[in-house]
């Protein structure tokens, strides 16, 4: 995050008025040097989003922790933060765009709460819903890490970096990308989601609308808040109980 350039999100909510109502487009349109900005910035996120779908066919064909773990932390995790910090310092981008923008303390820890609540129910009851409706057929998965440091490594740092940039990807600039191209807050919603989805494939149908619903309500989230910090801590905190053992998920469980 860069300090000196975060925005209030209170100035974005009448950005994105003027988003939803095409006038963002039309001043894109008749300025060349944002109309290349915004092509870079488009690519950017295409760029980005790649390796999150390329990642799975690790979960399928790397058997080594060790050469899986690179490949994840290279790919999804340095990469992404490497376009980010691109499109920042050539000024094709801000970091409102990202959903870096600042939040108070009260709606900062209500986000990040209520978002831990919901998703952790919805991760723990739909999986397992969707699961006996489709089975639970998954083509691979992230194979076991033997090293007990490594392993909690990944559960605390790694699993942060993944709410830090599927957030930023996902969520930031999924929206700035899709909203610049007028589409209306269901919309994006909608193809956010599915693009969430499917970037879990490797896990299997059943992952992929339990994922894409819980991205749904991530962008529902940030749609209202238009700040992403609370909800990168979220999706930390929820995968972190999934994984880590350390929170009993019975907790979480309805069905």
């Amino acid at each position: 995050m860069v300090a000196d350039r975060i925005e209030h999100p209170q100035s974005e909510m009448a950005k994105y008025t003027a988003v939803s109502r095409g006038l963002m487009s039309s001043e894109i349109n008749s300025n060349p040097a944002a109309r290349r900005d915004e092509k870079i910035f488009t690519a950017a996120f295409l760029v980005c989003a790649a390796p999150f779908f390329l990642n799975d066919f690790s979960n399928i064909f790397v058997k080594d922790w060790r050469v899986w773990l690179l490949i994840d932390y290279s790919c999804v995790k340095l990469f992404p933060l490497l376009v980010v910090i691109y499109l920042l310092r050539r000024g094709v981008a801000r970091p409102s765009d990202f959903g870096l923008t600042a939040q108070r303390a009260a709606p900062f820890a209500a986000t990040f709460f209520a978002m831990v609540v919901v998703g952790t129910v919805m991760d723990q009851n739909l999986l397992s819903l969707f699961r006996s409706i489709l089975g639970g057929a998954h083509l691979g998965g992230m194979p076991e890490i033997t090293s007990g440091a490594w392993n909690w490594i990944d559960l605390t740092f790694g699993l942060l970096m993944v709410g830090v940039f599927e957030e930023l990807v996902f969520r930031g600039m999924a929206h700035a990308v899709l909203s610049r191209r007028g589409l209306k807050p269901a919309a994006i919603v909608a193809v956010s989601a599915v693009i969430f989805g499917l970037i879990h494939w490797s896990s299997g149908v059943h992952a992929f609308f339990n994922t894409a619903l819980i991205g749904a309500v991530f962008m529902l989230f940030y749609l209202r808040t238009r700040s992403l910090p609370a909800l990168m801590l979220a999706h930390f905190m929820i995968d972190f109980i999934a994984f880590a053992g350390v929170i009993p998920d019975r907790w979480f469980k309805i069905i």
